[in-house]
C-alpha cells in the first residue's frame, strides 16, 4: 500500500484508468450532481449572498414603522424629516434617495430617463468608486439648497447614449429643459435604484418628493437603542404630519438593507428550496456512485483480502479507497464546472429580472470554483465512505468465497437495495416538487382574469412636469391625443388612465356615507379611466352605467365600483346612487399627481362592473373604483387601445403624439399578453427548474435502479442457469428479476410520498403555490404512474437479459 499522499493518489488515478467504463460512468453521475449544485450555488451567492457593491452593506439601516395594520420596512419620508432624523445621536451617516425620471432633450432625445436624485453624501455613503470623472459630492448643492446641473452616468447610459466615447466627461446633457455637465460615470456593476439611468443631486426645489433615506449606525450602537431614538423623533414627526404615518399606534424599525432587496422575498424562498432540490439531487448521485463503488468493491474482495493478509491494516484500505473516491469525485467536479456554466447560463435566461437585483451579477467566481472543490471531496467521502468500509471488512474467508461464488454477499444486496430505495425516496419528492408547481402554474394561466387580453396593446406616455406642469395641461394633452387616437384605422376603442393598468393603482383610505368608518384600515384601489375603459378591456357591465364621455370631459364626481367594492355596503343597501369618500382624490399621493380646480374627496355611484384581477395573478381582486382619469392628473398615463393591427397603431401613434409635440416622449409599447407574462415569470422560473432538477434527480435514480438490477443479474446468473435447467419458464426468470425491481420502487416511492405529503404545506407556503396546488391528488397520481412507467423500462432490460441466460452458459 503507498504510505505516501502522491502515492495514493497515484495509485488511485492507475486503478480508476484500469476500469474506464466504471470511471466514465461514476465522473458523469457526480458530475451532473455538482455542476447543478454548483451553478445554483452561483445564483445564490450573486443575488442573496453578495447581491451589492457598496461598502459593508450588512451594516445598513432602512427606518421604518410597524402597527398592526401597517408595516413600512422601508418607507417615504420629507426631506425635512430626513434632515432630523440625521440629527440623531445614533446615527453615523444618513443618506437620502428621491427616485423619479426626467426628459432627455437636445441632440439625444426625446426620451424618458430614469433620474435618481440623492443626497451630497450618497456616493461616499455607498463607497463605490467612478469609472470615470468624480461622484456628487455635497458642494455640489449649495448651502440655500439649490443643486448644480451635474449630472453622473450609469454604466448603460454611458453606453447606450454616447457608445462608451471616453471624452464624455464636461459634455452636456438637456434634462427637463436644463443642461446638465456630465461629471462622473459608474462601473457597471454599480446600478443604485437603476441600471440605465443617471443620478442628479437632491435640492430643496425636490422637496415635495418622496424620499428614501438609509443610515449607518456608529460603532458600538445597538439597533434597539437607536430604534428607541428614532422613535421619539418619529412621534413628533407623525404629530406634525398625521397623514403621513399610520392612524393607530405604531413602533419604528430598522431594518438591514440585504433584507429589502428585490430577491429578500419570493425569490429567496424560491431559490432556498431550490438549492435543497439540488443538494437532493446530489445525494443521488452519491447514492448511485456509492452503490457503483459496492459493486467494484465486491469484485475487488479478493484483491483487498491479499492486502490485509499481507499486513495492510484496515485504516489503509479505508483510506486508499477514500482516496480514490475523492480523485474520482475530483474529476466529477472538473466536468461539473462545464455542467454548471451551461445550467448557470440557463437560469439567468428564466430568471425574471426584476426578481434580482440589478446590480447583481451571477457567473462562476472564484468562490464559485471553491465551493465547487469543497462539494467535490465532501461528496467523494460522501460516496466512498461507506463502500470503503464495507469492502475492507477483515473476514477473509468470507471475501474469499464471496468470490469463488459469484456471490455480493447479503450485507452488501441489503446495502445496495437501501441505495436504490433512497435514491427513488428522494427523486419521489423532486418530482412531487415538480409536479407541484406545473400543477400551480397550469392554474395560473387558466386563472380567470375578469377581463379580456386579446388585441390590447398598452403605451405608457410620462409627461414632463417643465411642459405640463398643470392638471389642466396634462388633461388637455390627454383628451386630445384620445381624440386624435379613436379616428386611427383599425381602433376599435380606447382609453387612458394611470400607470399599471390593468394591475395597480394607488390605494386610498375610503367611507361610505351613512356607514362607520372602516374598522381596520381597509383601503380601496382607484383606477383612473375613460368612458371606453370597458370596451377596450372586456369587463362587462353588471349594473347600473357606466361613465359617460361628458362626465369624464367635464371631470364630474362620478364613479363606477367593482363587485368587490360593491360588497363593502351594508347588506340590503345598493351603493347606486350613494356618495362614497375616496381620499386621495382630495390629497394626492406625491407631487407628480395634480388634482383640477377644488379638490373634492366625494363621488357619486352610478354603475357596478365585475372583477377583475387588480393586485396580481394569485392574489384576490381588491375593491376597486373607477373615477373619470381627469379627476387626478398623474405625470404618468398609460394609453390602452384595442387593435386588430398592433403595428400600424403604434406607428399612427407616434405621428400624433409627434404632431402634438416634438419633445413629447413614449415608451415602449406592451400588449396584454406581454403583461401577464410579467406577471408569471416567477411561477415560470420555478416550475422550469424544479422540473429539470426533478428529470435529473429521476434519470439517476432509474440509473442506479438498472445497475443494482444489472448487477444482480451478473451475480445470479448461475443460479438463474439452474432454475432454468429445474424447468423454469423465461416468464419465470423475467417476473423474479422485475418483481425484485418492482419492490425496490415501491418501498422507496411510499417513502418518499410520505415526504412529499408531509412538506406539501411548506412548499406551497414558501412558493406561493395556487391555492389546492400543493396538496392536489392529481400531482402525486401523476408523479407515481411517472415513476412506476420508468422504473418498468429500467427493470426491463436486466430482466430480459437475465430471461435469455442459456443454462449449459450459466453453468459454465
Amino acid at each position: 500500500m503507498p504510505t505516501s499522499l502522491a502515492g495514493a493518489l497515484r495509485h488511485a488515478a492507475r486503478q480508476l484508468l484500469k476500469h474506464p467504463g466504471f470511471s466514465v460512468v461514476a465522473v458523469l453521475t457526480l458530475a451532473l450532481g455538482i455542476g447543478a449544485t454548483t451553478a445554483l450555488f452561483s445564483v445564490v451567492y450573486g443575488v442573496l449572498l453578495s447581491p451589492y457593491p457598496y461598502a459593508r452593506p450588512h451594516e445598513i439601516w432602512a427606518p421604518g414603522v410597524r402597527s398592526p395594520t401597517v408595516e413600512q420596512r422601508m418607507r417615504p419620508y420629507q426631506l425635512r424629516e430626513v434632515e432630523a432624523m440625521a440629527q440623531l445621536p445614533p446615527f453615523s451617516a444618513v443618506m437620502a434617495t428621491a427616485p423619479g425620471s426626467t426628459l432627455l432633450t437636445g441632440g439625444l432625445g426625446p426620451e424618458t430617463v430614469t433620474a435618481i436624485r440623492v443626497s451630497g453624501n450618497a456616493f461616499d455613503f455607498l463607497g463605490v468608486e467612478p469609472l470615470r470623472g468624480r461622484t456628487i459630492q455635497a458642494f455640489d448643492i449649495s448651502p440655500g439648497g439649490v443643486a448644480q446641473p451635474v449630472t453622473v452616468l450609469s454604466y448603460g447610459a454611458w453606453q447606450r447614449l454616447f457608445g462608451g466615447a471616453e471624452d464624455v466627461l464636461q459634455r452636456t446633457m438637456v434634462l427637463d429643459g436644463e443642461p446638465h455637465t456630465i461629471i462622473g460615470v459608474m462601473p457597471p456593476r454599480f446600478g443604485w435604484w437603476t441600471g440605465d439611468g443617471v443620478w442628479l443631486p437632491l435640492g430643496r426645489e425636490a422637496a415635495g418628493r418622496p424620499v428614501f433615506p438609509i443610515v449607518r449606525l456608529h460603532g458600538g450602537v445597538e439597533r434597539a437603542a437607536a430604534e428607541q431614538q428614532l422613535q421619539s423623533l418619529q412621534v413628533e414627526l407623525a404629530a406634525a404630519n398625521p397623514g403621513g404615518f399610520p392612524k393607530d399606534a405604531f413602533a419604528s424599525t430598522l431594518t438591514n438593507y440585504l433584507d429589502l432587496t428585490v430577491a429578500s422575498g419570493q425569490m429567496r424562498n424560491s431559490l432556498r428550496l431550490l438549492f435543497w432540490a439540488v443538494l437532493f439531487l446530489l445525494l443521488i448521485a452519491c447514492a448511485n456512485v456509492a452503490n457503483l463503488q459496492l459493486a467494484r468493491g465486491s469484485s475487488r474482495a479478493r484483491e483487498i483480502a491479499v492486502r490485509m493478509s499481507l499486513g495492510a491494516a484496515r485504516r489503509q484500505i479505508v483510506g486508499q479507497l477514500l482516496t480514490e473516491s475523492i480523485v474520482l469525485s475530483l474529476a466529477g467536479g472538473v466536468v461539473g464546472l462545464a455542467c454548471a456554466f451551461g445550467i448557470t447560463h440557463l437560469m439567468v435566461t428564466l430568471m425574471p429580472g426584476f426578481f434580482v437585483p440589478n446590480e447583481a451579477r451571477i457567473e462562476l467566481n472564484g468562490f464559485a470554483l471553491a465551493f465547487c472543490s469543497f462539494v467535490s471531496v465532501c461528496t467523494g467521502i460522501i460516496s466512498g465512505l461507506v463502500p470503503a468500509l464495507h469492502a475492507s471488512r477483515a473476514n477473509f474467508v468470507h471475501a474469499l468465497s464471496d468470490e469463488s461464488r459469484g456471490s455480493s454477499g447479503l450485507a452488501g444486496g441489503r446495502l445496495r437495495s437501501g441505495l436504490v430505495v433512497a435514491e427513488v425516496a428522494i427523486s419521489v419528492i423532486l418530482l412531487g416538487g415538480a409536479a407541484m408547481t406545473v400543477r400551480s402554474f397550469l392554474a395560473l394561466q387558466e386563472t380567470n382574469l375578469g377581463f379580456r387580453t386579446d388585441q390590447v396593446v398598452t403605451v405608457q406616455i410620462p409627461l414632463p412636469a417643465r411642459s405640463y406642469g398643470t392638471a389642466d395641461a396634462r388633461n388637455r394633452f390627454a383628451q386630445a391625443l384620445l381624440e386624435r387616437l379613436r379616428a386611427v384605422p383599425g381602433v376599435d376603442a380606447v382609453t387612458i388612465g394611470n400607470g399599471g393598468l390593468p394591475f395597480g393603482g394607488p390605494l386610498s383610505p375610503y367611507r361610505i356615507e351613512g356607514q362607520p368608518l372602516p374598522e381596520d384600515d381597509r383601503r380601496v384601489r382607484v383606477q383612473l379611466v375613460g368612458e371606453d375603459y370597458l370596451h377596450v378591456l372586456g369587463v362587462p357591465l353588471l349594473r347600473g352605467r357606466m361613465l359617460t364621455g361628458r362626465e369624464v370631459a367635464a371631470a364630474e364626481r362620478m364613479a363606477v365600483i367593482n363587485e368587490s367594492a360593491a360588497a363593502l355596503w351594508s347588506p340590503g343597501r345598493d351603493p347606486i346612487g350613494r356618495r362614497m369618500s375616496v381620499d386621495i382624490l382630495e390629497q394626492p399621493a406625491g407631487s407628480p399627481v395634480l388634482a383640477p380646480g377644488t379638490p373634492s374627496r366625494d363621488v357619486t355611484i352610478v354603475g357596478i362592473v365585475g372583477d377583475t384581477k387588480n393586485d396580481g395573478l394569485q392574489a384576490e381582486p381588491r375593491p376597486a373604483v373607477l373615477v373619470p382619469y381627469t379627476l387626478l392628473a398623474p405625470a404618468q398615463r398609460t394609453v390602452a387601445v384595442r387593435t386588430a393591427s398592433t403595428a400600424a397603431f403604434i406607428s399612427s401613434l407616434r405621428d400624433i403624439v409627434r404632431r402634438m409635440d416634438p419633445m413629447q416622449p413614449i415608451s415602449a409599447p406592451q400588449s396584454f399578453e406581454e403583461i401577464l407574462g410579467a406577471q408569471s415569470a416567477q411561477p415560470r422560473f420555478i416550475m422550469a427548474l424544479f422540473s429539470l432538477f426533478a428529470g435529473l434527480g429521476l434519470a439517476l435514480a432509474m440509473a442506479g435502479l438498472y445497475s443494482v438490477l444489472s448487477y444482480l443479474v451478473s451475480m445470479r446468473t448461475r443460479e438463474i442457469g439452474i432454475r432454468m435447467a429445474l424447468g423454469a419458464r423465461q416468464s419465470d426468470i423475467l417476473r423474479l428479476i422485475s418483481m425484485t425491481g418492482c419492490r425496490l420502487v415501491g418501498v422507496g416511492l411510499g417513502v418518499g410520498l410520505a415526504g412529499i405529503i408531509a412538506s406539501a404545506g411548506v412548499l406551497g407556503t414558501q412558493l406561493q403555490l395556487v391555492e389546492g396546488s400543493a396538496g392536489d391528488p392529481l400531482a402525486y397520481l401523476a408523479v407515481g404512474a411517472l415513476l412506476a412507467a420508468v422504473a418498468m423500462a429500467a427493470s426491463v432490460i436486466p430482466a430480459r437479459r437475465a430471461a435469455r441466460i442459456a443454462p449449459t452458459e450459466a453453468m459454465r
